[in-house]
């Protein structure tokens, strides 16, 4: 009987298998076709570059290196994460597009291109605004205001969890007759356009330009912790749409901004600022006993909570006057090796996302969860847990296995003559903190606002 049941199971799960591989590699595919944002990651850090310089000039203070280094560890996870976050809401907006579009537009129209990117726009707008007045959604979101400075490299923190109601408010587009490819076109010209308003080196631009578009000013309001500034601005491209629907303030230049969130991270740690809020949420539901605030916790404004919830777990809320921004100090030694870890990590995960439609599946998702684990073990260094340098051994020595097992046949002894020079000076490193006991110790430093 049990194989007879086996004989009829385990066909139907390699089919089902099978056929999701095959819609995983066509997203990936699309995705990799008609997303520009890997094109303009080298551009983006070459602005990177060009504001960091900026700021050593001008004396300005704006980047600290365990930030700046948090924020673009978490632009590689949601990297790395993304095509499996995005799988099933985009087989869901592929299927409505095939089944049921009212029309069939031409992608290379350019009247159908603009009016698709600034309908997504106005879908992008709602999606934010919905994202800062529901709680299982700003737990998403949370990630991208978390950090308690405001450079380029804040734009590239992004979260590596979906915007649950997302989807759904995109999902018109498909009934209209944007195509997939479009739309993610639309999404990642989007995304890029939001990039270089994340700066505090430029400050108004002319009139015009201010009345239409987001700009620096208007995007600064937004990242705010002032209370004139919460839920204001929400707009991607287009302001538009904020004063159009009452959410817009104009910078106020006689007050002071305050970056960050008031229930601070207080973490270098990229996979728990994507689950700090869902965590909170999660235990609040555990807290309250009434069943309809169980369901309400979820769906509420943040902030809300039940009071037995209050109660039982009470928080600490930061405000404008009380933020005292988090750090850990590091000396010259340490960000030496931490920088070439994560610049080791970025140029590998970069790799990831060029090839993945050329790996089988299991080898995609393996290698993308060995880029979680680096993210972890870099987080790791820069709080100085105890346990870093044991992390950062079995990193290393994975690291040194993978290029050699995915190197050509033609490159392998140079693959593993490489592979063997970044482990050999690496441990060296490493083991050079470890003698001078720069990473047995956590030692936290605080600076006031």
């Amino acid at each position: 009987m049990m194989s007879m049941k086996a004989t009829v199971i385990l066909p139907i799960v390699n089919i089902v298998m099978n056929k999701l591989g095959a819609c995983l590699l066509c997203i990936c595919q699309l995705v990799n076709d008609m997303n520009f944002i890997l094109a303009a990651i080298p551009f983006f850090f070459l602005l990177i570059a060009i504001e960091l310089v900026t700021d050593k000039i001008r004396g300005t203070g704006y980047y600290r290196f365990n930030d700046a280094i948090n924020s673009l560890q978490l632009g590689i996870l949601s990297r790395a994460s993304g095509i499996l976050k995005a799988l099933i809401p985009l087989s869901i907006y592929v299927f409505c597009y095939e089944q049921f579009r009212f029309l069939t537009l031409d992608d290379s129209s350019y009247f159908v291109a603009i009016s698709a990117f600034v309908l997504y726009d106005l879908g992008y707008y709602w999606v934010h605004r919905l994202s800062h007045r529901i709680n299982i959604m700003w737990g998403s979101h949370v990630v991208h205001h978390s950090s308690e400075e405001y450079n380029l490299t804040t734009a590239l923190r992004q979260t590596s969890t979906p915007a649950l109601f997302a989807g759904i408010i995109y999902l018109p587009l498909a009934f209209l007759g944007v195509s997939p490819a479009l739309l993610i076109a639309c999404a990642s010209l989007n995304l890029i356009y939001q990039f270089w308003v994340h700066t505090r080196h430029i400050d108004k631009l002319p009139q015009w330009f201010e009345a239409i578009f987001v700009t620096p000013s208007h995007h600064r309001v937004h990242h705010g912790l002032n209370r004139d500034y919460i839920d204001k601005n929400f707009a991607g491209v287009f302001i538009l749409w904020d004063k159009i629907f009452g959410s817009f303030q104009a910078e106020k230049p006689d007050l002071t901004t305050v970056y960050g969130v008031s229930q601070q991270l207080k973490s270098w740690n990229p996979i728990w600022a994507n689950f700090q809020v869902y965590t909170n949420l999660w235990q609040d539901m555990m807290h309250t006993r009434s069943w309809l605030n169980k369901l309400k916790v979820w769906f509420m404004p943040p902030g809300w909570r039940p009071e037995d919830a209050a109660a039982a777990n009470s928080r600490a809320y930061a405000t404008t006057k009380t933020l005292v921004k988090y750090d850990i100090q590091l000396n010259n030694q340490e960000k030496f090796y931490i920088l070439l870890q994560h610049a080791s990590t970025i140029s590998f995960t970069f790799w990831l996302l060029l090839n993945l439609t050329t790996l089988p599946l299991a080898t995609g998702i393996s290698l993308a969860f060995f880029v979680i684990y680096s993210l972890y073990t870099i987080a790791c260094l820069q709080e100085k847990q105890r346990f870093a340098q044991w992390l950062e051994s079995i990193r290393i020595s994975s690291t040194v296995a993978i290029v050699i097992w995915l190197a050509p046949t033609e490159s392998s002894q140079l693959a593993m003559a490489f592979a063997l020079f970044y482990a050999v000076i690496s441990m060296f490193l490493l083991r050079y903190n470890q003698r001078y006991a720069l990473y047995d110790k956590q030692q936290g430093s605080q600076q006031r606002v």
